[in-house]
């Protein structure tokens, strides 16, 4: 993605943050988060900064016409969906505006690679600061990460329907997880809270049996996979898929994470386990 000879790009910004996550997610919330410059034309492109704490970069936006309407609209938009963020050395405009023609040149052709979610997004490697709390938002699809149930944002309370717990940086090595971010819905969230968790993983494992073996609840449940081993395994460290790790008359539904012992028969109520 490029900036074309007489094409202007320019800098918005979105805030509060929460609001300009949910907005692009989910724009039917209503909110309006945005501060932007009038003077955009047909044909020039808007690239957004949500004020997190660091910033991060938001959407890439094409403008266009709407001639009932006699005013600028968005002809094309791409969610950065892993929300780089703005780096430090990068001087912007503090007000919303036209970006000199060289930076606006390097931000399209370094987000413009990211427009289509390629890269996936890594829980647990920032700090737990507000830009890590609108990636964990923004990677949930508006999906509870505990319950799976979608929270619903288009509504104009979804800035109250969506809660984020950050775990902290490098809470995972290797395929080892110590914890785990999540976006959750209100019922889960206060479920967490109620139970003194501080631990999404603690809180996610507590309903599975402990390990009869070593007695730690670190029991995932296994999810069976037909016909899809050229898949990539999954990243939730609460399933697990690999065939080896079960006994030869293939029984066992638990697996304990901490001394890989499978033990036990899957729950009665199907696949979720809390």
């Amino acid at each position: 993605m490029r900036l074309f000879d007489g094409q202007r790009a320019f800098i918005a910004f979105g805030a509060p943050w929460k609001d300009a996550v949910i907005a692009l997610m989910d724009p039917r919330c209503g909110y309006d988060p945005w501060e932007y410059d009038d003077g955009m034309t047909p044909g020039d492109v808007l690239i957004t900064v949500i004020e997190t704490q660091p910033r991060v970069f938001g959407c890439i936006e094409l403008i266009g016409w709407d001639s009932a309407t006699d005013r600028f609209t968005v002809a094309d938009k791409w969610n950065l969906v892993t929300l780089p963020a703005v780096p430090e050395w990068l001087s912007l405009p503090t007000l919303p505006g036209p970006l000199d023609h060289g930076t606006g040149s390097y931000l399209l052709a370094t987000l413009g690679t990211q427009r289509w979610g390629g890269r996936l997004y890594e829980a647990g490697i920032e700090s737990a600061n507000t830009s890590e709390s609108a990636r964990v938002m923004m990677n949930s699809g508006g999906q509870c990460t505990h319950c799976d149930e979608n929270i619903g944002l288009a509504r104009s309370d979804a800035r109250e329907r969506i809660h984020t717990y950050v775990c902290e940086a490098n809470s995972h090595v290797g395929d080892h997880y110590s914890d785990w971010s999540a976006a959750l819905c209100t019922n889960c969230y206060v479920k967490m809270s109620a139970g003194g968790f501080t631990n999404y993983l603690d809180f996610r494992f507590a309903a599975n049996p402990p390990c009869p073996r070593c007695s730690f609840r670190r029991s995932v449940g296994y999810v069976p996979r037909p016909y899809a081993d050229d898949l990539p395994a999954t990243e939730s460290p609460w399933e697990f898929y690999s065939e080896p790790h079960r006994q030869w008359d293939n029984r066992g539904h638990w697996l304990c994470h901490h001394c890989h012992f499978v033990f036990g028969e899957p729950p009665e109520t199907g696949d979720r386990f809390f």
